[in-house]
Formats: structure tokens, sequence, C-alpha cells
């Protein structure tokens, strides 16, 4: 099997669609993410939270490796999107972990999105 750190440099970060990314359990610990990336345990967690009702974050926005996203969309228990200017970040929920990935203004979010969710797709149908 592939490790969690391949699934980030590659089907991720590889793609040339995503910025920087990682995967993380739904307390927010991490099991892999590309270098450089210091998305924080209790910032993962704030919003793995709200998977069941993402418009919660609408009032609070995201914070991200210390940087504060607004919030654009969320699908519940799936996916939600956050924004900074022309820069955003994905995070999308299998059965056990959630993908983040972050994209910069040269990279547009649905290719960042769709990058993330054909990996989660993949993860969630292997039982992960």
């Amino acid at each position: 099997a592939m490790s969690w750190q391949t699934y980030v440099d590659t089907n991720l970060v590889g793609t040339g669609m995503v910025t920087a990314a990682g995967i993380y359990d739904l307390q927010g610990n991490p099991w892999a993410y590309s270098a450089g990336f210091a998305a924080q345990v209790a910032e993962v967690a704030a919003v793995s939270g709200h998977f069941a009702a993402p418009s919660g974050l609408a009032a609070t926005g995201a914070t991200i490796a210390g940087e504060k996203y607004m919030f654009v969309r969320g699908e519940e228990n799936a996916e939600i999107y956050v924004k900074k200017g022309a820069t955003g970040v994905v995070f999308y929920r299998c059965n056990t972990c959630i993908i983040v990935g972050h994209h910069n203004d040269k990279i547009q979010p649905g290719q960042c999105s769709t990058t993330v969710a054909k990996l989660g797709d993949f993860l969630k149908e292997s039982g992960i």
C-alpha cells in the first residue's frame, strides 16, 4: 500500500493543482503533510467539528497555518471550501480522515477541489 506521505506528495501536490496539503484524522492529528505546511491540530479540528453543519463557519471563518480564511461553501460531511483573496483551502471528509488542500492564486479553486475530492473518493471507497 502507498504511504500517506506518498498520497500527499503524488496525488495532491504532485498534480500541480494543490500547492500544499495534509491528511489528518478527524481530531486534527496529522498522518502526513507536505513540507512547510503548518496547519495546526486545533485548526484542523475546528473545521472538522463543522462538517455536520458547515454553514456554522460563516460567522468565524477558518484559520489554517495561522492565516484567516473566509467561509465560501460547504457540503455536510463531505467538503468545505474557504478562501483568502485568490488563495483557498479545501477540506474533504473521508470516513476516518480529512484531506486538506491549499491552492495559491495561480490555481483555480475548482481544479484544487476536484483533485482533493478524487483522492478523497478513492480513500472513502477503500474504507478509509
